[in-house]
């Protein structure tokens, strides 16, 4: 490592307004226990809370912020009030027309819970003002999404670079300040989403003209799975190194330093101020706010993941197929020391599956040092989640889980080797229900040889779960192919043929989700349409008595 190498960590807009996202605290905390000085900005949530500031209705959006950051609680009465907040379309979400329900009837009688939902549909309706009227790639939760989501090539990123916006010039005004404040040797930039793609380039620009000496690195979810075989040399005018997996190791390398990486890495929050963030609660419904309401400290249990065989999954990358699983006193000695050092005492599991041994293991400890918390990750719906189990995570603070039904329907979850079936997901989730912990159930449509009627049948197996009250939100994705999984390797096995599309030879730049051809498939379109609809009513509670075929005409 070079003499007092400096490295200041930088999260892009736009990623979440509610809690830091993950990446830089990881990074911060291992590079710390290291001995290298590292240092986090997340400029996710400063540029946010600058573009409110500037472009926000004054002083009303400010009343709104400190309302939505938890600093001025007792202004719920008055912003809950009928009319006190001006009504964009956003607000036309609380009770749609033809439901019959009232707004009262969907947002209840608590003034903190009216007030939420009221505050974070005006700041919906102010990001479609910005977005109409001063810049059409703005969101809270992503910026120019599409060049990261559809385009393969790098020259649409260069092209929207020459072009500033007023939100790219806050980013800019950001940049300059971190690097005047840490003085860093290295700046690292994580970009977990498309949705941050842009903002990580503008960073790099921007360092590139302040501070031309600091050397760049790029990393991130989104480099992990897209940028794998990137051989367009004009990123490195941006980037000196691209770091892909965990980064751990690209970071030993970087800085020539030897160090085995543990199962488990205890995070910091050092440097963020977690009071700046914003909660956000589109909707009424308690389990699917959860990913935009509370400080949640995010946390990786296990690394990997313990069943790593779904067809659809990018299993042979490092950060599904290495899976490795820490001691349980491990992970409660760090949910105790971020709770000391942060004040927060949420949780969010962020595994791709929570190993039900360690889920056990787990509480089992929480329980035993009598550690009061919140927590909330994904599991799989596995035959070991017992009602045993479940009771036992409720005792040690589980609010939520969230699982993958996808297709609903047991040949295709066998297709896919999911590793469950309709039964015993079905006993699971029943064990969360009576253990008093909500249920996120994750679907998929439009998967290789999935008929219409087979789409018919998983709304019907959903909808008897809510109606049951054994799901309480559910949220159906369109099937994507990506390059790295196994139906990406044998295609024949599921039906369909991936046209040989050549790549240039010098300017590979994004590639992950690939086309396939699948004679004969039903219109996904339309569908997807019903389906979508269908659980947006079932998470008001309507529509559960209708038969399902009534959402596709």
């Amino acid at each position: 490592m070079r003499p007092r190498e400096k490295i200041l960590l930088l999260t892009p807009p736009f990623v979440q307004l509610n809690t830091p996202y993950p990446a830089t605290p990881q990074l911060v905390g291992w590079l710390t226990s290291l001995g290298v000085a590292a240092e986090q900005r997340d400029l996710s949530i400063e540029v946010a809370l600058e573009v409110l500031r500037t472009y926000g209705e004054q002083p009303l959006t400010d009343e709104v912020v400190a309302f939505l950051q938890g600093r001025a609680p007792d202004d719920a009465e008055t912003l809950a009030e009928p009319g006190y907040l001006p009504e964009g379309p956003a607000f036309d979400s609380i009770a749609p027309e033809g439901t019959g329900l009232t707004r009262s009837e969907v947002l209840g009688t608590d003034p903190q819970n009216r007030a939420k939902v009221l505050c974070s549909l005006y700041l919906d309706d102010l990001a479609a003002a910005i977005r109409d009227e001063i810049d059409p790639d703005f969101g809270f939760s992503r910026y120019a999404e599409h060049l990261g989501a559809a385009v393969p090539d790098f020259d649409a990123v260069l092209h929207r670079l020459r072009r500033r916006s007023p939100v790219d010039r806050i980013l800019e005004e950001r940049v300059a300040a971190a690097l005047r404040k840490a003085k860093p040797t290295i700046v690292g930039v994580t970009c977990p989403f498309p949705g941050t793609l842009l903002g990580a380039f503008r960073i790099a620009r921007t360092v590139r003209k302040v501070a031309p000496d600091v050397r760049l690195a790029l990393g991130g979810g989104y480099v992990n799975t897209e940028l794998r075989t990137l051989n367009d040399t004009r990123v490195r005018k941006f980037f000196d190194i691209v770091m892909y997996d965990e980064g751990y190791g690209p970071w030993c390398e970087l800085l020539g330093l030897k160090a085995s990486v543990p199962p488990f890495v205890r995070p910091s929050y050092r440097g963020l101020d977690l009071s700046q963030y914003i909660d956000l609660a589109e909707t009424a419904n308690p389990m699917h706010r959860l990913w935009s309401d509370g400080r949640w400290i995010k946390l990786q249990l296990a690394r990997g993941c313990y069943w790593h065989k779904c067809a659809f999954c990018d299993v042979t990358l490092d950060y599904i197929k290495c899976f490795e699983m820490p001691s349980a006193s491990t992970i409660a000695d760090a949910m105790e020391a971020l709770t000391a050092e942060t004040g927060e005492n949420g949780f969010h599991f962020t595994d791709e599956a929570i190993p039900p041994k360690l889920a056990h293991d787990l509480s089992r400890e929480l329980v035993r040092r009598k550690f009061k918390c919140r927590w909330w990750g994904n599991v799989r719906f596995d035959t070991a989640y017992t009602p045993a189990l479940a009771r036992l995570m409720a005792r040690a603070g589980c609010i939520a889980v969230t699982g993958g039904l996808e297709c609903a329907t047991d040949r295709l979850l066998k297709l896919m080797n999911k590793g469950i079936t309709l039964a015993s997901a079905r006993a699971a989730m029943r064990a969360f229900a009576d253990a008093g912990i909500l249920v996120h159930a994750y679907l998929m449509y439009a998967f290789p040889t999935q008929t219409e009627r087979e789409a018919h049948a998983a709304l019907r197996y959903v909808r008897d779960r809510f109606h049951e009250g054994t799901v309480q939100s559910a949220f159906f994705h369109r099937f994507a192919l990506t390059v790295h999984s196994p139906i990406a390797r044998s295609p024949e096995k599921f039906g369909i043929t991936i046209p040989d599309v050549p790549l240039p030879r010098n300017r590979v730049f994004a590639r992950n989700e690939i086309p396939y051809l699948e004679p004969n498939a039903p219109d996904w379109d339309r569908i997807g349409r019903g389906l979508k609809l269908a659980l947006y009513n079932y998470m008001l509670g309507l529509g559960l008595d209708l038969p399902v075929g009534i959402w596709f005409q």
